[in-house]
């Protein structure tokens, strides 16, 4: 059984160091162990399997989780199996958004495969769909063919696609060409009209606050941050929160696991006034939907979905999945049916993922003491 995991580092803002010295531990700050599945992809493994793989494991997945195990069958085939350590029990109850994670994954070692002049055959769940959560049987066989004679264009932005959680530029706005582009898919939707982002905006703030006042899925989010450069590259999964500022943070006390998970603590507080800002500075929405709910539902959807997040990087576009109000347990029920109700999704075609579009942030020229911000994808 072969399992690659890879992280993605999610940046990190600048701060002033003082001295030589402390200059010197900033520039030290990025955890280079931890990124490089990113150098690895594009280099030749020997074999077609493991050249895309090095792509795929690039592929977004819930909290990072990477879920991904890989048995090589053959020369030219492989059996996908889900991790069944890495779901997240509270947010994802029934494994949906790890399965779509794990679409995305087959997506984009697809994607890759082509470039290199494969065609790809997947079968989901060769021996049959899991009733309730995953569970040990395979959830892919994919065997590899040589044939392709185009590439995809999508995957000359493998590297640059991420998943951007910071407040967009709201000077700038989404248009209807863009969007059009986006949502080309029977199964894609979207809006960049002014009163239904107002509508989302909020019903996306409340599903935040719904998330981090149910103590179990906080938990599991907090449970899976990593702070600072060593706990980064000792699990090189989760959220990450690492650079200078994080860092400092951290080990001064002001931003630790304990006090991050304290609603009554000053930095509860600031990350939940930072998340209000990036859910208030959204520019238009996107969504994947399914007909249906079953487990290659999802897997479709996870493809869909990579493949419009790549769209949207060919365009200069940053996207951030907001997935608190699809998930599915009882304290968000409520909002999980008002967003089904608003985007007209009556049973049994379900709404599987759900995100916020608009540009990047501008970032001003870094002084040579900061630390550079890195490639994101969580």
């Amino acid at each position: 059984m072969v399992t690659r995991r890879m992280f993605l580092k999610t940046g990190g803002s600048a701060l002033l160091v003082a001295g030589t010295a402390g200059a010197w531990w900033a520039g030290t700050r990025t955890p280079i162990k931890a990124l490089a599945p990113w150098k690895a992809a594009g280099q030749n493994f020997n074999d077609p399997r493991l050249n895309a793989l090095a792509y795929a494991v690039l592929a977004p997945n819930p909290h990072n989780r990477q879920p991904w195990q890989i048995e090589l069958k053959g020369s030219h085939a492989f059996n996908v199996y889900c991790d069944l350590e890495r779901r997240l029990p509270h947010t994802d109850p029934y494994d949906r958004q790890i399965t779509i994670g794990l679409g995305c994954f087959l997506e984009l070692f697809t994607i890759a495969a082509k470039a290199a002049g494969f065609e790809v055959d997947v079968s989901f769940f060769p021996d049959g769909e899991p009733e309730g959560r995953l569970d040990a049987r395979r959830v892919a066989h994919v065997v590899m063919k040589e044939g392709a004679i185009s590439k995809d264009p999508l995957f000359d932005h493998v590297f640059t696609r991420r998943s951007s959680k910071e407040p967009f530029d709201i000077t700038r706005t989404v248009n209807a060409d863009q969007l059009a582009k986006l949502t080309e898919g029977v199964n894609v939707g979207g809006t960049i009209n002014t009163r239904d982002v107002e509508y989302f905006r909020e019903l996306g703030w409340k599903a935040h606050e719904v998330e981090m006042a149910t103590t179990r899925t906080m938990m599991e989010s907090v449970n899976l941050m990593r702070f600072g450069k060593a706990e980064v590259e000792a699990s090189p999964d989760g959220i990450d929160f690492t650079g200078v500022s994080f860092e400092l943070m951290n080990k001064t006390g002001l931003m630790t696991r304990e006090n991050v998970g304290d609603p009554t603590s000053t930095s509860f507080n600031q990350g939940m006034q930072m998340y209000k800002e990036i859910h208030f500075s959204t520019m238009g929405y996107v969504w994947v939907k399914s007909a249906g709910n079953s487990r290659v539902d999802q897997l479709l959807a996870g493809r869909e979905w990579i493949r419009l997040n790549l769209q949207a990087t060919a365009q200069g576009l940053a996207v951030h999945p907001i997935s608190q109000a699809l998930q599915e347990y009882p304290e968000m029920e409520a909002l999980y049916n008002e967003l089904h109700e608003r985007l007209g999704a009556n049973l049994p075609t379900r709404i599987q993922m759900f995100a916020r579009i608009g540009y990047g942030p501008k970032i001003p020229p870094s002084p040579r003491w900061a630390l550079k911000t890195r490639l994101v994808n969580l």
